[in-house]
């Protein structure tokens, strides 16, 4: 699982695959814990293997499409 390879939350392995789309990413919380996660996904980066794995996985429909 790429949360543990990374020693990071599901979310933020997500935010920091958006981040890396270069989709502009606007995370929302009200919880103290989760705004300080939101946040720290600059410290790491997928690699092309991880980014690769995470495209191939099943889509159903989404609010993200190319342009």
């Amino acid at each position: 699982m790429l949360s543990s390879k990374y020693n990071k939350s599901i979310a933020q392995v997500v935010l920091r695959w958006l981040i890396q789309k270069e989709v502009v990413v606007i995370p929302k919380s009200a919880h103290m814990k989760r705004i300080n996660e939101n946040f720290n996904v600059f410290d790491f980066e997928l690699s092309a293997d991880d980014l690769t794995a995470i495209k191939s996985l099943a889509k159903g429909s989404g609010l993200i499409y190319s342009v």
